[in-house]
């Protein structure tokens, strides 16, 4: 009796011992072989959404008389969005060389992509995938290597015993944060182009956006040809001269 209920402690205590990482390892949920000393494995992106804000483009010359020839814009007030990312990317800070199972070379004048981590013990590693298969080294946030490599199984990172060598010994990844805007079109405001001269008329094209259609809506207007003054979306404009090809005038000043 003594002997059956010693071999159901020592089971007990083996169950409650397998255990690692940042999940538990009972066979019945991973695999006993496949999962001791195994870390889950996540997925990093290196471009990074951060922030977006709306950009107003308005400048307009009050008093001061202007040239602007056909198709170039006598007015405008637009709006678009100016998003910001932030791509990380990864650099030894010398060349040199990681010697595990294979020889891994780094070169301090390229970027190596990573896509994966782990966490062990609370600390956040990167994986750097070797020459061979789903073969990892880690490094920190510091840019320091963890002392084992690493293999991929199933999406689990099984660490190796066996620790590896770099050379030189203060060899490290930078962590590089770059920042990037991308600009939206033109969503919402007008703007006015000079058209040029037809049947006696002064033309101008009157463009207004609404929403993300960057091709906006197409109006025309027209007024006599001829020196005086004329209202253009509750700006008042004094036309001092126009041909075909160019047009000179002066934005009055406004309340607004």
């Amino acid at each position: 009796m003594k002997k059956y209920l010693a071999a159901f402690v020592g089971v007990l205590t083996i169950t409650s011992c397998i255990r690692a990482g940042d999940y538990d390892l009972l066979p019945f949920r991973k695999g006993l072989v496949n999962s001791i000393r195994g870390y889950t494995i996540h997925d990093f992106s290196d471009d990074v959404y951060k922030d977006t804000e709306t950009i107003r483009e308005s400048e307009v010359i009050m008093n001061k008389a202007l040239t602007a020839r056909k198709g170039e814009a006598i007015l405008s007030d637009k709006f678009f969005d100016k998003s910001v990312y932030e791509k990380t990317i990864f650099m030894p800070n010398v060349s040199g060389t990681l010697q595990g199972a294979f020889t891994f070379k780094l070169d301090a004048r390229k970027t190596y992509d990573i896509d994966k981590w782990v966490k062990i013990d609370g600390v956040k590693y990167y994986l750097l995938q070797n020459n061979i298969g789903n073969s990892y080294f880690l490094f920190d946030d510091d840019g320091n290597f963890y002392e084992h490599e690493g293999i991929d199984k199933d999406g689990t990172l099984q660490v190796m015993s066996e620790t590896f060598m770099r050379y030189p010994s203060n060899l490290k990844m930078n962590k590089i944060v770059q920042t990037r805007d991308e600009i939206s079109n033109v969503h919402n405001g007008y703007e006015v182009k000079y058209g040029g001269i037809q049947l006696d008329r002064i033309w101008f094209d009157y463009l207004t956006y609404d929403g993300n259609d960057s091709s906006g809506n197409f109006k025309k207007i027209s007024f006599p040809n001829k020196p005086g003054l004329i209202t253009i979306n509750g700006k008042g404009f004094r036309i001092i001269n126009a041909d075909n090809d160019k047009i000179t005038y002066m934005v009055l000043k406004n309340d607004d």
